[in-house]
């Protein structure tokens, strides 16, 4: 196939680059022979990269990203038998070149490729930027490629921290031994209705509505006096915005009927099969994840969540908290009918603590209303309203509130193996250090480890082909258009701890740089400042994989002043401007006075403040979950720091983390405001209409190294077309955005940009950033 010139300018202004490294070798082995898994690596890497979201697809239906989405799901799901179409193009890959024309020919060859017509209609991801969609409408994930997408987040998400057949499950959370008398006498009698091979009326064709019927007949006989109920619904609807179908869940008894309910309420859920197919577990337990995480998401200070799959007569018992999930492994009921009483009357009959549920905020009723306090050893905490919370299962679970004191209480689950925020903001304030949150109480309310004392845990669950139906896709984890974590999983490294023998994109730094040492210490951060002279750089953290089969986790609250509104929140283009300003001389006061790099500089981590209760900033930082004392070693965590659309693009190559990649964020959060949150907060104009697509979006889809490769290209090439996003009433500050570029990504030869760290006082960046937005503000 010919291209059009204006195909040819798009493949020339958004180069293959990398992207298809990973998957070269592996083609060349499949030389004399073509393999399915091969192909549909090639196309993962080919969907994933920059020309395919600007490529207009050849039917004229959408970009070429989405029919090649359909495609590798076709060629995996075998309904592509013949692969010889494919062989022109693996023939270009393996033959690699330097040359101009290579993407030609490339981009031709996939072109070629538009006679396999998809079984299913392109699909357009839903412009959020949080990571992958995860707008859960009914309609929404009605589409099997919505759900795929999603399913894709969870898998990334808890994949590699699920664990089945956990010794000691059943004591801990259905150990009749500790009941009260009332509950064995419902196990009691409950185990009347086994006849000894089987349970009496259970369906001999165990589809959906005799089980249901069956469950509810047990419980009307012989746990009518239980204070919870099992529930199920006949729709979707009935969880209102959510995909909401589900097939059982318990809650407590409403006092008037009622068929509409919410997430908030549940406090198990099930999901049923008619039959037992352990090829189809991980699908089952991804579908029962999705609702999991809508429980944490309604109920985010829940410490973990019960649920459960029954498969035919096979049901396995869950517990969902911020470190993963694991269960008592599967057991069959009628060969069994002790465990699935006792898990039946534990369900229904648990106290708040067995369950799970948040018992640190106290719930008081004065008067009409119900109040919510926390209690930190003399300090009393009325809470207002919510400001923040993370939608995800595994992750810190930050949620946030404010309190009628102009102040902010924040839960959140941190890793045990990083230097608390605590330390942080207590260190931070003896330095001097100005513009960022102070602690005005902290409590240790719990961990991971002692919720999960007594258990023992095998190796994790090794997943059937979670490499090829999963390939490493972002796991962001929220609807809100900002800042949720992405987390690497513990065997997802980018460098040789792992063992990988893969090329790596070389990282460029800045003309008389020195490139960061690799290291693989373990040694914990100290809180003394560093003897180091150099300023510039601070030692990699690569993730390395962990000696403990998951990660502790710490949960605390803290009590913080001022309050203040996350940045996303801007109702003036000045008041943006002067919060973001604001913000950065505090990360400069919090990495040259309090010696601390904060790490995670997103839209959640921005507050707009009053200067009259806030030392006069009009914008300060906060959640130093993520920071490290400067040029400190590793702490030994699994993770990449960070948010994955505002991560500097060394950060997602794994180079070490720089006050200029935190600097590198706080201006794509800029850019964010201006391109997308700017629509949303009323600055179009009469006859604007927000774009349809966000050009920002790729910064949010596939692999880390891809999404590097991304901005790379957006902060040269590409920077014009994230400016013609922003809405006219914006064009006062493309200006500053413009300037901002210049100076963290200054071109080079060839007209490359350099994203690297210059070596020097960092004055040399701060000074410039901060002046130009002095200037931005001086002309509006």
């Amino acid at each position: 196939m010919t291209l059009s010139e204006q195909q040819k300018k798009i493949i020339a202004e958004n180069p293959l680059g990398y992207a298809l490294d990973s998957v070269r070798d592996k083609l060349h082995d499949d030389a004399d022979e073509i393999r399915r898994e091969s192909i549909v690596s090639l196309l993962q890497a080919l969907v994933g990269s920059p020309a395919a979201f600007k490529l207009p697809s050849p039917d004229g239906n959408g970009e070429v990203a989405d029919k090649l989405f359909y495609i590798r799901k076709d060629v995996q799901g075998g309904k592509i038998e013949n692969l010889d179409p494919f062989r022109p193009l693996v023939r270009l890959v393996v033959a690699d070149s330097n040359d101009n024309s290579y993407d030609n020919a490339i981009w031709a060859a996939v072109f070629s490729l538009d006679t396999l017509t998809p079984s299913t209609p392109p699909f357009r991801p839903l412009p959020t930027f949080k990571g992958t969609p995860v707008k859960t409408s009914s309609s929404w994930l009605a589409n099997s490629a919505n759900r795929i997408m999603v399913e894709r987040e969870l898998f990334a998400e808890i994949g590699n921290c699920t664990f089945r057949n956990v010794t000691g499950f059943m004591d801990k959370f259905f150990n009749p031994e500790s009941w009260r008398d009332e509950q064995k006498a419902m196990l009691e009698k409950i185990m009347t209705e086994h006849n000894g091979a089987e349970w009496t009326g259970f369906p001999a064709t165990p589809d959906e509505k005799p089980v249901w019927d069956w469950l509810r007949s047990l419980e009307e006989r012989f746990l009518a006096d239980a204070p919870y109920k099992l529930h199920t619904t006949a729709s979707a609807s009935q969880f209102g915005e959510r995909k909401g179908q589900v097939d059982i869940f318990i809650q407590v008894p409403t006092k008037e009927a009622t068929t509409i309910y919410s997430y908030k309420n549940i406090l198990i859920i099930g999901e049923h099969k008619k039959s037992y197919n352990p090829g189809r577990f991980k699908a089952d337990f991804l579908q029962l994840t999705r609702y999991v995480r809508s429980v944490f998401n309604d109920q985010p200070t829940r410490r973990f969540v019960h649920a459960f799959l029954l498969c035919g007569s096979i049901m396995e018992l869950w517990i969902f908290d911020r470190a993963g999930a694991y269960s008592s492994g599967p057991f069959d009921i009628h060969r069994e009918p002790d465990r699935f009483a006792r898990a039946l009357v534990g369900y229904l009959t648990m106290d708040s603590e067995a369950m799970g549920l948040d018992t640190f905020i106290e719930r008081v009723v004065e008067g009409e209303e119900q109040q919510r306090y926390v209690t930190l050893g003399d300090k009393r905490a009325r809470l207002h309203t919510a400001m923040y919370k993370q939608n995800a299962i595994v992750c810190r679970g930050t949620t946030c509130f404010t309190t009628y004191d102009n102040e902010a209480v924040k839960f959140a689950w941190a890793l045990g193996k990083r230097t608390s925020e605590v330390e942080h903001l207590t260190q931070a304030k003896k330095n001097g250090v100005k513009g960022v949150a102070e602690i005005v109480a902290h409590c240790r309310i719990t961990s991971i480890a002692e919720m999960r004392k007594g258990l023992q845990f095998p190796a994790a669950h090794p997943f059937r082909d979670e490499n090829s139906d999963f390939s490493d896709l972002p796991s962001a984890t929220s609807t809100n258009i900002l800042g949720s974590k992405r987390k690497s999983p513990s065997d997802a490294t980018f460098n040789t701890a792992s063992g990988s023998n893969k090329k790596q994109r070389p990282s460029i730094p800045r003309k008389g740089s020195m490139q960061p040492p690799s290291t693989t210490s373990k040694a914990k951060p100290s809180m003394q400042p560093p003897s180091s002279t150099s300023k510039a750089l601070t030692k990699p953290t690569p993730p390395t994989p962990s000696e403990d089969l998951w990660e502790d986790r710490i949960y605390s609250c803290l009590v913080i002043s001022p309050a203040g509104h996350v940045i996303s929140k801007f109702s003036a283009i000045k008041q943006l401007l002067e919060s973001m300003r604001d913000a950065i001389k505090a990360h400069q006061s919090l990495y040259v006075t309090g010696n601390i790099l904060h790490r995670d500089i997103s839209p959640n981590n921005i507050i707009i403040t009053d200067p009259k209760t806030a030392h006069g900033f009009k914008g300060m930082l906060i959640d130093l979950d993520m920071a490290k004392v400067r040029d400190s070693d590793p702490s030994g965590a699994r993770q990449i720091t960070g948010t994955i659309q505002f991560m500097a693009i060394e950060v997602l190559r794994n180079i070490g983390h720089t006050y200029r990649h935190d600097l590198e964020s706080f201006f794509y959060v800029l850019l964010f405001m201006c391109a997308c949150q700017s629509w949303s907060n009323g600055f179009s104009g009469k006859n604007e209409k927000a774009p349809k697509e966000s050009f920002l979006q790729r910064w949010t889809v596939g692999s880390y190294s891809q999404i590097a490769l991304n901005k790379e290209g957006d902060m040269s090439g590409g920077f014009k077309y994230i400016l013609n996003q922003f809405p006219e009433s914006f064009d006062i500050v493309k200006p500053l955005c413009r300037r901002i570029k210049k100076i963290l990504f200054p071109l080079e030869e060839e007209e490359s940009v350099n994203i690297g760290t210059p070596v020097g006082d960092e004055d040399q960046l701060y000074k410039p950033i901060i002046e130009a937005y002095d200037e931005a503000i001086s002309k509006l």
